[in-house]
């Protein structure tokens, strides 16, 4: 099926950044007139983009679907998420906002007594899914308005909802961070994400290496009001990370 197979393309692009013509009909077993017709449909609904012989992934958080993204840096996203809750203890309260990298965070919670509040349904679900931690977590959803393709509850009902709560850790997903603070692509959240800042005794960034130094066009919060971001090594973040620390942010690397 077409939908299926544009699927299964934009997985590739997320792995691999570009996929060119000959390679598609080697891994799909369809057609170059079929592949050329995938490309310009995929092109034109602005999923990626075209280049010669063949397509480039897009670098758009907005524009990439939540699925696809979730494909990218899967194993340091999963990395991250074990290494933040490490620093959970029994009876915190937990703020966990939507991303790809908190997600994560619903398939590796310690088997502790733990108040859990979130605006992801995806990560309810996760968090939901792992039925011999049930009896130990309690889960608290925001409410508000389900934005379309995100899974996210955004919105004044979302926010008044998180406005209630004092929590012992905010964990934030992200789409940018650098010596300016903490940035998203999308603009619903922001406000939400915010108040979880305002709401905690501690906040923890979960950000892998390709976030690390970058910005994106909603401004979140300032370092001075991080203290600690997670990530992943990559030779790329060395002097960005130093900055960090010097700023006065813990930084732990998750191996």
């Amino acid at each position: 099926m077409k939908t299926n197979r544009h699927e299964e393309i934009m997985k590739v692009l997320a792995e691999s950044g570009t996929l060119s013509v000959e390679e598609a009909v080697a891994r799909f077993g369809a057609s170059v007139a079929t592949v050329r017709r995938d490309f310009v449909e995929m092109a034109e609904a602005n999923l990626v983009r075209r280049v010669r012989g063949g397509i480039q992934v897009l670098h758009n958080e907005q524009t990439m679907p939540i699925a696809i993204r979730e494909v990218q840096q899967r194993e340091a996203k999963l990395a991250i998420a074990r290494e933040a809750v490490t620093m959970l203890a029994p009876g915190n309260v937990v703020f966990i906002d939507g991303g790809t990298t908190t997600l994560q965070i619903g398939s590796c919670l310690p088997g502790i007594p733990l108040r859990l509040i979130t605006n992801s349904l995806r990560l309810a679900a996760a968090i939901e899914s792992q039925s011999t931690r049930r009896a130990v977590h309690e889960l608290f959803l925001t409410g508000g308005f389900l934005f379309p393709g995100t899974g996210l509850l955004v919105g004044p009902s979302a926010q008044a909802s998180i406005s209630q709560y004092h929590a012992q850790w905010t964990m934030l997903s992200v789409s940018g961070i650098n010596q300016s603070g903490l940035y998203n692509d999308n603009e619903h959240v922001v406000e939400s994400e915010r108040l979880m800042i305002a709401g905690a005794d501690r906040v923890v960034v979960l950000a892998d290496h390709t976030k690390i130094g970058k910005h994106s066009m909603c401004h979140i919060a300032g370092l001075d009001e991080i203290d600690v971001i997670v990530t992943n090594r990559h030779p790329d973040t060395v002097d960005a990370l130093e900055a960090f620390e010097n700023a006065g942010v813990e930084v732990l690397v998750a191996e």
